[in-house]
Parts: structure tokens; C-alpha cells; sequence
């Protein structure tokens, strides 16, 4: 039995609402108060109707992100044979916790593995030491948490974060495919069902998030 209902939308301001009215696996970082460049009550101001979210349209980064995306998973898929992808065109909402939704990139399926998620990224590294600290052996935690958050909805328990960096500070801005495969880790999910619980209590009750300053 999935854990999940898959619910549809017909266009992109559809998929806003969807993602408006719930904790997607983009919040969690910003809930857990991980991310620098966004705080938990700009998140709730959001989340109100208080505040617009940001418009990245104009975005080169993000343009190049959704441009880049299905030729990554095209790309994955011709380099990884064992693994069947498709794409999944829904949002994904926890049963358990109907707050909770998903927006996955790709689902995979291995024959020994069951399901799993699929995650693209694209990234851009400046310097050897950006692209060291955030990328080299691992991935940012925000990136963690997110696909941890995706295996919570899913209830899967594999995920494959598949990225296009370019290195910034190469001469020829050399481009690095990097696949990095993480495992469910229930200790973390625990953390983030405590706090995504605490997040929906101030959306429901509409009290703003307390400050947190980390030191």
C-alpha cells in the first residue's frame, strides 16, 4: 500500500497553490533553521499570504536547472541500466501527515531495491574550496534534508542525487557529473517530522515562528 496520494494540477500557478498550503522537501532546511539565506519566518510570512515568495523565473541558475533537468535524467538513465525512471507529473501527499508533499524529479525502480527518488540538481562552484566544502565527497545539507523529506512521503527507502556542477574556476569551465546515493535515515526524519509538526501548528494557529539565531 503506498503511503502517498498523488494529486493532480493542470498548470504552473495550480502547483504553487499545492506547494503554498503545505511543507514541501524545498521547506525543510529553512524550518530546521539550516538555510542562510532564508529564515523560518520569512517562510510562515510566505506561507500566510503575507509576503511573496520571491519570483526566480529571471533566474539564470534556476533556468538553467529546469532546462538542464530532463537531459540529466535522460543522461542518468543511459548511464545507469539497472535502474528503470519515469517521471512522475503529481504532487505527492503524506497520508500520515497530510501536510507534507513531495514534488519528485524522477522515481527509480531497481529490480533488488524496490522504488526510489530521484533528485537533479544543477550547481555552479566559484573555487576548488566551495566545490571541496559542498560537493566533493557529499552534498549541501539543505539537498540532504530534502530527499530525506522525499523518502518520508514516499515511504521508499533509497534516493539518488544526480548533479551537474560546473566548475566556475577551470579554465574551460569544465562540467563535473557527480551521483551521490543516500540511504533513509529514520533519525533524521524523526527530527523532521518534529519539526515540520511544529511549522504546521504556527501556520494553523497563525502565530508567527519565534527567531532563532544560530551561533
Amino acid at each position: 500500500m503506498k503511503d502517498f496520494v498523488e494529486l493532480d494540477y493542470n498548470n504552473k500557478e495550480e502547483w504553487h497553490e499545492l506547494r503554498k498550503s503545505a511543507i514541501g522537501g524545498s521547506d525543510v532546511a529553512t524550518i530546521m533553521h539550516l538555510n542562510k539565506y532564508k529564515s523560518s519566518q520569512d517562510l510562515w510570512r510566505e506561507k500566510t499570504g503575507r509576503k511573496e515568495k520571491d519570483n526566480l523565473d529571471n533566474n539564470v541558475a534556476v533556468q538553467r536547472g529546469n532546462k538542464s533537468e530532463d537531459l540529466l535524467i535522460e543522461h542518468f538513465s543511459i548511464n545507469n541500466p539497472d535502474y528503470s525512471v519515469s517521471k512522475l507529473e503529481k504532487t505527492l501527499r503524506s497520508k500520515k501527515y497530510d501536510f507534507m508533499v513531495a514534488n519528485l524529479d524522477g522515481v527509480i525502480e531497481h529490480k533488488e531495491l524496490g522504488k526510489g527518488v530521484l533528485e537533479i540538481k544543477t550547481a555552479t562552484c566559484h573555487s576548488w574550496k566551495i566545490f571541496q566544502e559542498t560537493w566533493k565527497d557529499d552534498v549541501p545539507i539543505g539537498y540532504w534534508l530534502q530527499i530525506q523529506h522525499y523518502m518520508l512521503v514516499t515511504g521508499w527507502k533509497y534516493a539518488i542525487l544526480y548533479a551537474d556542477i560546473r566548475l566556475e574556476f577551470t579554465e574551460d569551465k569544465k562540467h563535473e557529473i557527480k551521483m551521490y546515493k543516500f540511504q533513509r535515515n529514520e533519525e533524521a526524519i524523526k527530527q523532521i517530522i518534529e519539526a515540520e509538526i511544529e511549522f504546521n501548528s504556527f501556520l494553523i494557529n497563525d502565530i508567527e515562528p519565534p527567531l532563532t539565531i544560530n551561533l
